[in-house]
């Protein structure tokens, strides 16, 4: 069996206490100084201001891009109503999503902080000017744009099928209607 340790066998030399009072003092800076700004920080990630700003800009978001040229057509479309909550409840989801990923990533770079890791440099607002376009805003917009183009079209059949039918009634080009109705369609 061994004998015990002397008691200046473990006893503290003079460089360790040295780099323990820098220690101590670093510690008492941090805690008087940075200690605040990190419950602060820890209280912003855990409150819902960016899951109300991000679903906010989501709802500005699809409303502008389903609503911005309003028909009375489309006021009157049942499915283009079914559409556009479709393409909100799209939105208002990958807003959830960010919001969640923006709230995770905060609370990641607290606890970091606190443990003398570095923080992620991103903001949670700049990964919020890009949140992504839902799947079912992208197909809203264009089942919007393929009803106005085909509305589109028939009106202008119809308003060329009047004119020419006008023209008719009016003497000009008695015995040439149809051939002048398959021109105008074509353009000519």
């Amino acid at each position: 069996m061994g004998s015990k340790p002397k008691k200046q066998e473990y006893q503290a030399t003079a460089a360790e206490k040295a780099s323990a009072s820098v220690a101590k003092a670093n510690y008492d800076f941090f805690k008087q100084n940075y200690a605040p700004l990190l419950r602060e920080m820890r209280d912003q990630s855990q409150s819902d201001d960016n899951r109300r700003a991000l679903r906010g800009r989501a709802n500005a978001d699809t409303m502008q891009a389903l609503t911005s040229q309003p028909t009375f057509r489309q006021t009157q479309n049942v499915s283009g109503a079914g559409e556009l909550s479709q393409a909100l409840g799209g939105q208002l989801g990958v807003a959830d999503a960010a919001a969640k990923n923006i709230q995770n990533k905060a609370s990641s770079n607290v606890l970091g902080i606190a443990r003398g890791q570095a923080a992620d440099a991103q903001s949670g607002m700049a990964q919020a000017s890009r949140l992504a376009t839902s799947e079912a805003l992208n197909r809203a917009r264009a089942n919007q744009q393929v009803r106005g183009a085909r509305n589109a079209a028939i009106a202008d059949v119809a308003a060329t099928g009047f004119d020419v039918y006008s023209q008719k009634k009016a003497g000009e080009g008695k015995n040439n209607f149809g051939t002048r109705f398959f021109d105008a369609l074509q353009g000519g």
